[in-house]
């Protein structure tokens, strides 16, 4: 099935990140937490496909990240780098795959699947990246960047991050830690193995890395920054699906976090958009009562936050998400989002506890209301506590207020 045309409106141009975003992108990208946390023991798993098996491991030493196929359980959990690790692995590829990324089905060794896209490795060192609205390739002609006195080596950087290594010969084991800035602890971070090669699949700015070969230790440091830039290790071109463009690029990001409840993302639709602007959201559904909200910030999808599943059981209004972000020392911005009885409802205004009213945006049974001017979120309770809701009937008459706790 089928996105609808587009009708999130023009968005602005694409700026950088702000300060906040980007200090929790990297506190994620060098482990946040997770990683320090004591995995099981270092498992393999083969996965069988098609006349075939081929065996990934995925290994941090002691604090071991196994290789398993994707679940199927619900959760909204937050996710972490375990998350992220390879999850499936293939002999060959699809026809559709190859076609997509210019290769001969035979030409083809392996595919991996990682969460929200497949890498498929072939013949000379030729890889090829495939996401929901991206296909990119390596260039073998940039070259490879040596690792560990050349015992190893980069093979490429694909357009998600997923770092791509050929092992010393003979290697038995790989560990990858990271130093946290400003004095903090070495941790372990998550590294796969797939035949001879082995996936970083997040990466820090500078990693080192250890192989332990039948001959001993063989170790080497990774500069991100020294890498070849995109533009020269890669070719990429986007390729959309049929739809709403926000709402696959906002699942397309999602998807790469190793979540497990979008589903098929052709499915999902556009909902309630709060209005264009450097922070605005859109409600997005996939027309089976499951919602998430998407954080449009300058114009740019970032991921999408799931809503609160529970039945509607006959509200006329039903908050399933809301999010708070300090704007800066002094006031602070309020989302929330949720669905309604398209039947009954024609209106929300949200009254915030300084009995500022602002309107909420409805569309297809679902809603969405930005509140600027907050109070410091450090200094609230409840980030939506005391809040009141006020339910128009399609007659434009309040018929409900609902107050939040």
């Amino acid at each position: 099935m089928s996105q609808p045309e587009t009708i999130v409106p023009d968005l602005p141009p694409r700026r950088p990140l702000p300060p906040d975003v980007r200090e929790r992108m990297r506190r994620r990208v060098v482990g946040g937490g997770a990683v320090r946390t004591p995995l099981a023991a270092a498992a393999a798993v083969a996965v069988l496909a098609a006349g075939g098996a081929i065996v990934a491991q995925s290994t941090q030493g002691d604090d071991t990240i196994a290789v398993a196929p994707p679940t199927t359980t619900s959760s909204t959990a937050a996710p972490s780098p375990r998350d992220v690790s390879v999850i499936a692995v293939a002999p060959r590829a699809t026809e559709d795959d190859a076609a997509r990324c210019g290769f001969a089905v035979t030409e083809v060794r392996f595919t991996i699947g990682l969460p929200g896209r497949r890498i498929l490795a072939a013949a000379n060192d030729r890889f090829c990246e495939i996401t929901h609205t991206e296909v990119s390739r390596n260039k073998p002609e940039a070259g490879t960047f040596p690792l560990a006195g050349g015992a190893a080596s980069l093979l490429w950087r694909a357009g998600t991050g997923v770092l791509i290594g050929r092992m010393p010969a003979g290697t038995s084991d790989v560990k990858l830690t990271v130093a946290l800035p400003s004095g903090g602890p070495v941790v372990s971070m998550p590294v796969s193995v797939v035949e001879d090669l082995f996936l970083i699949p997040q990466s820090a700015v500078r990693m080192s890395v250890v192989f332990t070969t039948a001959s001993g230790p063989l170790s080497g440091e990774i500069d991100i920054e020294a890498l070849p830039r995109p533009d020269v290790w890669s070719q990429s071109r986007q390729e959309w699906p049929p739809g709403d463009r926000v709402v696959a690029r906002c699942l397309d990001l999602t998807m790469r976090d190793g979540v497990d409840w979008v589903g098929d993302p052709l499915k999902w639709r556009p909902g309630a958009f709060s209005g264009a602007g450097v922070d605005a959201w859109l409600a997005i559904h996939d027309q089976a009562g499951v919602t998430a909200y998407c954080h449009v910030y300058h114009g740019e999808a970032a991921t999408a936050r799931p809503g609160d599943t529970s039945p509607q059981d006959g509200a006329l209004v039903k908050v399933r998400w809301s999010d708070g972000r300090g704007i800066d020392p002094t006031s602070a911005q309020v989302a929330l989002g949720g669905t309604v009885d398209t039947a009954k409802v024609g209106g929300l205004e949200i009254v915030d506890a300084q009995g500022q009213t602002v309107p909420a945006v409805l569309v297809e049974g679902t809603f969405v209301a930005r509140l600027d001017d907050q109070p410091p979120l450090d200094a609230r309770r409840g980030l939506t506590k005391g809040f009141q809701i006020r339910v128009l009937d399609h007659g434009n008459q309040v018929v409900e207020t609902v107050t939040l706790e």
